[in-house]
């Protein structure tokens, strides 16, 4: 084992050294975390997309700091309204002088109502209507309009126009002579 020269047709072990390059492996190490790297992104994309992860969202605006509310507001509130003899009360129509006590009843004492006349039966606003609103201690300010645009559900708004009438506007021809 000592000799440092070896026959070629020996196969003793020798010391000899060789000073050739030795053969690198390829290392699998990088290509194997590749490809965990890639599942685990793929399995978070998916469990984000699904709503599995949620994840804090980042406000991109500013929030607003006026706030746009709408109030109902009753054009009506306080007002009495005649029309012929239907009563609107806030504007909701009525249907008796007892309805319109049973509404202003349990109101507060020297509440002021308006008091709309619109084309009203003067017999029924102060026989019945003020008198009501004078037994409760009511005040109220009496005013005559043309129009409130309240329509009561006993009043026919329009007529419809028959098509087989003739009209009263429809010249006849003299060119030909009536069909019989």
């Amino acid at each position: 084992m000592q000799n440092t020269h070896v026959d070629e047709d020996s196969d003793a072990p020798t010391l000899e050294r060789h000073r050739f390059k030795k053969e690198k492996k390829k290392k699998k190490w990088p290509y194997v975390l590749a490809v965990i790297v890639v599942a685990a992104v793929v399995v978070i994309a998916l469990l984000v997309n699904n709503g599995t992860i949620n994840l804090p969202k980042k406000e991109t605006t500013s929030a607003s700091t006026k706030s746009y509310t709408t109030d109902v507001v009753n054009p009506f509130k306080d007002t009495i309204t005649i029309k012929g003899t239907y009563i609107f009360y806030e504007g909701t129509e009525l249907d008796d002088i007892g309805s319109l006590e049973r509404e202003i009843k349990y109101q507060d004492a020297d509440k002021t109502f308006n008091v709309q006349d619109e084309h009203a039966d003067s017999n029924f606003l102060n026989k019945e209507v003020l008198p009501l609103l004078t037994k409760y201690k009511m005040k109220y300010n009496v005013t005559h309009i043309q129009s409130s645009g309240l329509i009561s559900k006993y009043e026919a708004t329009t007529q419809p126009v028959s098509d087989t009438a003739p009209s009263s506007d429809a010249q006849v021809s003299d060119a030909q002579p009536p069909q019989q």
